[in-house]
């Protein structure tokens, strides 16, 4: 009997040792698993940005006056027969 409880430690031990001290140990599981957290948070985020930019594609698709006033706004284009005046304020102001 005494030999069974000797052969149990050591199984304990050797289990303990590799739960702790191997490669794939219990802190190396729990720093993937807080990765895999963060990440599939950054996925989310970046998937309603997307969603977003989906719509605005869209809406760029069907009204062709936003698309003007974008192309304007953001792009700083011009149609033809325009002329575009930059207003540059001064420093001193």
């Amino acid at each position: 009997m005494r030999i069974f409880y000797i052969i149990c430690f050591i199984v304990f031990v050797a289990l303990q040792y590799s739960l702790f001290f191997s490669n794939n140990n219990i802190l190396t599981f729990m720093e993937l698993r807080n990765n895999q957290e963060d990440l599939n948070k950054k996925i989310y985020i970046i998937d309603e940005k997307n969603k977003l930019l989906k719509n605005e594609i869209q809406f760029m698709k069907e009204n062709k006056k936003y698309l003007e006033i974008y192309a304007r706004e953001k792009l700083g284009l011009i149609k033809d027969n325009e002329t575009f005046f930059q207003i540059i304020k001064n420093a001193k102001e």
